[in-house]
């Protein structure tokens, strides 16, 4: 049975038809779960040697949130899609396996990098395996407020994830920075909001990155995320410059 399977393969008859949506997200997500019990599960515990109430806080995003994510930011196979901070990669792997799209992902602690490259690598074997395609997957291991990687992608981003839960004013600020390079229509998620709903454009602020964003609220349920078990929210912000060019230019500024 399987060299005649074999043979069909081998001739083009036989493989997996999901259309251009990709494979459902139950198996993208059995996919991940796999790889992750290979990869991370015999050493987790590593994962938890990190400063309590600090910006390396690690927490993960579980499977049923991001694929919300995925279907609330509209990730298709032609996305670019950036997780600054993504730990152990897990989400930068299961948007590629749902989507086909480009998925880049950025850790500044060692352990979760070098997890997240292990995760990578037994990713596109176990795709081949499945004989599904997906798209290109990075990851890098660095600060993504230096990172000459994330300033050289980060124009082109459709879909930019943040887990910015713990993270400090400060760094929040710095992130902000970066946003300014986004394209028009990019769509920033994160677990704290960037800019508030009633945001006022002024002369004082009219080129913070605040008066570039638009902003919307949504609730998450149980067992989305790993440090929690109850419920939270989480925002989507997205690039707007026309209530900033329309400011200027009732001004007579543009």
């Amino acid at each position: 049975f399987n060299r005649l399977l074999d043979d069909e393969r081998a001739a083009g008859r036989v493989g997996p038809a999901f259309g251009e949506h990709g494979p459902p997200p139950d198996l993208a997500i059995h996919i991940i779960e796999q790889i992750y019990s290979r990869i991370v599960a015999p050493t987790v515990d590593m994962l938890r040697q990190y400063k309590a109430f600090s910006n390396n806080v690690y927490g993960e995003i579980l499977p049923s949130l991001v694929s919300e994510f995925i279907k609330r930011a509209g990730v298709t196979h032609e996305s670019t899609f950036i997780d600054l901070g993504c730990g152990i990669g897990n989400v930068v792997l299961q948007v590629a396996a749902q989507t086909g799209c480009r998925a880049c992902g950025i850790e500044i602690m060692e352990v979760p990098a070098r997890l997240a490259a292990r995760q990578a690598r037994e990713f596109e074997h176990r795709m081949r395996l499945y004989g599904l395609d997906c798209g290109s997957v990075q990851i890098w291991h660095g600060d993504f407020c230096e990172s000459a990687d994330v300033q050289r992608h980060l124009p082109r981003a459709d879909v930019v994830l943040v887990n910015n839960y713990a993270f400090d004013s400060k760094l929040n600020q710095n992130l902000m920075q970066l946003f300014l390079d986004l394209k028009e229509g990019t769509r920033i998620i994160s677990l704290r909001p960037f800019v508030t709903p009633d945001h006022k454009i002024s002369a004082r602020n009219i080129y913070s990155t605040e008066s570039i964003l638009t902003v919307r609220r949504y609730q998450y349920w149980s067992q989305c995320v790993s440090w929690t078990d109850s419920g939270g929210e989480y925002f989507v912000q997205t690039v707007d410059r026309s209530r900033m060019k329309e400011f200027l230019a009732k001004r007579g500024m543009a």
